[in-house]
């Protein structure tokens, strides 16, 4: 409670113990000749009774003293005057002062419990609230704001000034430290000095006077002990996120070992074995053999372009080197140019497309989209046999541009669906199918992330293909943006 409000509420009770025993005395005027003096009188003790407990020690007394006052000048002889004829009058007197003073001062006894243990409840509250707060604070950037936010707020109205340490502040109080929160206590109040994961340095003062306000400095230590478990956890998490990446780009590099050694290997096993033939054999050859390894020797050195190329794109996403640069392209460009990179691995296999005539341009990151379309219809290809169809259709439903990618192979077993745009997971069936790096739909899933969307298996059945549905939230197409 501030100053202001203790003081207003002392003033009411002042002028409530003043008016107590007017407001009696108005009520025992018209009850005297019904009831003797000494009834009246229980009236009066009453009256002070009710005062003691709804307010102090002082006022009561001072209402006794004005019921005392009251009951002799208008209901005891001789009346209109203060003089005392009868000792029970004297004994009156005394009680009314004895009641005020016993009754006062237990009701201020209970009064200060209950307001104690207001604040008690009061200050858990507030606690709970701050240790709330500061649990879902996961930068410490943003702990050290809200935190000086929340006791900005806590101690408007007491003389504490909390203020954001600068650059060089924290520079000196961090020298020579190894602990990562240094907490130090002046005459004019604490420092508060830290340091993250990232070597920042962030600091806070709690500026009052620390002799003369014990009260604010058990409350400040009680929030800082909660601002260090925050500190900590922040730290903790930080330190558990740094191992984890570390034992993931672990994993990454010797996945992308394994993958190099058993996927790479055998395209460059066959263009070795061409090449050599070529070199060693020159005159044994026919031409239609010549043709045949140097065909050989394109188709895989190909096929060795693309597995780079999936291992360097794989690469700029895990560095954070994806940047969309968002263009008004149309689907049907888009799938144009997938089809004509598509072409050179086609064996037989039929392409069907169900496109829309009528679909307005799109603010797309093109060729990441047509790149994440080509690794679908690349997997496609791969396991669908010679002379069956591949189905291309496209939609929009709703907001999203839905591409649904259909092939005619075996199908994708229930218990993988949530796995195949993992990296490095293939669906190896045996030596007739190949099952490649495994990063071209986690190369997908990453692009389509990018632009807000998803790649999902839409539908899967053994031995009657799979569909894969790509898609990407449209915000704004070109029509829109026209109108």
């Amino acid at each position: 409670m501030s100053e202001h409000q203790a003081g207003s509420t002392q003033r009411q009770h002042w002028l409530l113990a003043s008016a107590a025993p007017f407001m009696t005395t108005l009520i025992c005027w018209p009850l005297a000749g019904l009831l003797p003096s000494a009834s009246l009188s229980l009236l009066y003790l009453a009256c002070v009774l009710l005062i003691a407990v709804r307010t102090s020690t002082r006022p009561a007394l001072w209402s006794a003293l004005l019921s005392f006052l009251s009951y002799n000048f208008f209901f005891t002889e001789p009346r209109f005057t203060l003089f005392i004829l009868h000792r029970e009058d004297i004994i009156t007197a005394l009680v009314l002062m004895l009641v005020a003073l016993l009754t006062g001062q237990l009701a201020a006894s209970l009064r200060e419990k209950v307001d104690a243990l207001e604040v008690s409840i009061r200050w858990n509250r507030d606690q709970m609230a701050l240790a709330q707060a500061l649990s879902d604070c996961m930068d410490p950037t943003a702990l050290v704001d809200e935190f000086a936010t929340r006791l900005k707020d806590r101690f408007s109205h007491r003389p504490c000034c909390i203020e954001a340490l600068d650059e060089a502040e924290n520079r000196k109080g961090m020298e020579q430290q190894v602990e990562s929160i240094v907490l130090t206590e002046q005459e004019d109040g604490y420092r508060l000095y830290l340091r993250d994961q990232n070597a920042e340095l962030h600091g806070l003062a709690f500026l009052f006077d620390v002799a003369r306000m014990p009260e604010l400095k058990v409350q400040l230590n009680s929030a800082l002990e909660l601002f260090k478990l925050a500190w900590s956890r922040i730290q903790l998490a930080q330190r558990l996120q740094r191992e984890t990446l570390e034992k993931e780009r672990e994993q990454l590099r010797s996945a992308l070992l394994s993958s190099i050694s058993h996927d790479l290997r055998t395209p460059l096993a066959t263009m070795i074995g061409s090449v050599s033939t070529l070199i060693d054999l020159p005159g044994s050859l026919s031409h239609e053999q010549k043709e045949e390894l140097l065909g050989n020797t394109l188709t895989e050195a190909r096929r060795l372009d693309r597995y780079i190329q999936k291992l360097l794109d794989m690469t700029k996403i895990g560095q954070g080197e994806l940047k969309l640069e968002r263009d008004w392209v149309g689907v049907d460009e888009i799938l144009s140019v997938a089809l004509r990179r598509l072409q050179p691995l086609l064996s037989g296999q039929r392409v069907e497309i169900g496109c829309p005539p009528d679909l307005p341009l799109f603010n797309l990151h093109g060729a990441l989209v047509e790149q994440a379309i080509f690794n679908v219809l690349e997997n496609a290809v791969r396991f669908t046999p010679p002379g069956e169809p591949i189905r291309i259709d496209v939609s929009v439903y709703g907001d999203d541009l839905n591409i649904d990618i259909t092939d005619s192979g075996p199908g994708i077993p229930a218990e993988h669906w949530p796995r195949i745009f993992d990296m490095f997971f293939t669906l190896s069936r045996g030596d007739q199918q190949t099952g490649g790096t495994g990063l071209g739909l986690a190369i997908c899933q990453s692009v389509l992330g990018a632009h807000g969307g998803e790649a999902s298996v839409l539908s899967s059945a053994p031995d009657r293909g799979s569909c894969i549905r790509l898609r990407l939230p449209l915000e704004l197409t070109h029509r829109e943006a026209s109108a």
